[in-house]
């Protein structure tokens, strides 16, 4: 008696879990991939973001302190002016002495007869002027600040004509300076802050008169939480001034820092 046996079609019930399975393992792999990768692209652009705003906004600053105090070729000023300007009282500030228009942050108003008979906006200006650069808020809903610029008339001892406080680059959350102060042989032995500048025999200009160079620290953020940043309390310290805490968001911030040489000072 002859037996015929059916060939088997199909898969077994264990045959069919066991592809399920590894199916499955390898779907939860490419997502995990797609989404790792999806958070390091992201990471990637908010650095890159980042890093574009602090390097044009430290670029700008420095180009200006650089020529602090300088006068056409008629010798040279104090670098920094240090009397009052509008609401701004004194004009380059410590942010931890007076509060500044930021309460964390630093102004600088670097003092100079610029060759391009112009302010830092583009304001037309003649003689000796300020460069008031300061943080603040272009809109108040905003959720970030912005570096602002305003040009002060020195001797009119008023604002420039028609100048008003302009929004250089938005994202720079905080700003911090400190002073580098010389000795009598010209090297700087010290950085402090503005309202540590020493007097010089009793006098305020003569002490920042031996200012040499500048160290400018900026906190810089995008603005936008994102999902590349844990959800938790970030905390920032920028040279001595006192941290500042941003409580429970995923905003992406970062530092940075420059030193900057005043070239009217160099020996």
């Amino acid at each position: 008696m002859s037996i015929f046996r059916k060939k088997q079609k199909g898969l077994t019930l264990i045959e069919l879990m066991i592809a399920i399975v590894i199916g499955i393992f390898i779907s939860l792999t490419v997502v995990q991939y797609m989404v790792t990768s999806s958070r390091v692209f992201k990471r990637q652009g908010a650095d890159t973001n980042l890093e574009q705003n602090a390097s044009f906004a430290l670029s700008y600053l420095s180009q200006f302190v650089r020529q602090a105090g300088s006068r056409d070729g008629h010798g040279t000023e104090v670098p920094f002016y240090i009397g009052d300007c509008g609401d701004f009282k004194p004009c380059t500030s410590d942010a931890d002495g007076d509060g500044g228009s930021n309460a964390n942050s630093d102004r600088i108003a670097v003092q100079m007869f610029p060759s391009s008979r112009m302010d830092c906006t583009g304001i037309a200006a003649s003689g000796q002027i300020a460069n008031v650069f300061y943080i603040d808020k272009e809109d108040p809903s905003s959720p970030t600040n912005s570096l602002f610029c305003r040009g002060y008339d020195v001797a009119a001892d008023e604002w420039l004509a028609g100048s008003e406080g302009l929004a250089l680059i938005d994202g720079i959350d905080q700003m911090q300076v400190i002073y580098g102060v010389a000795n009598d042989d010209e090297q700087v032995f010290s950085y402090v802050a503005a309202g540590n500048v020493p007097s010089i025999d009793g006098s305020q200009l003569l002490g920042w008169d031996r200012v040499r160079a500048v160290k400018i620290a900026l906190l810089v953020s995008d603005g936008f939480e994102t999902t590349t940043e844990s959800l938790s309390d970030q905390s920032f310290q920028l040279f001595n001034a006192s941290a500042t805490t941003y409580a429970n968001d995923r905003v992406a911030r970062k530092v940075f820092s420059t030193s900057v040489t005043i070239n009217s000072k160099l020996p």
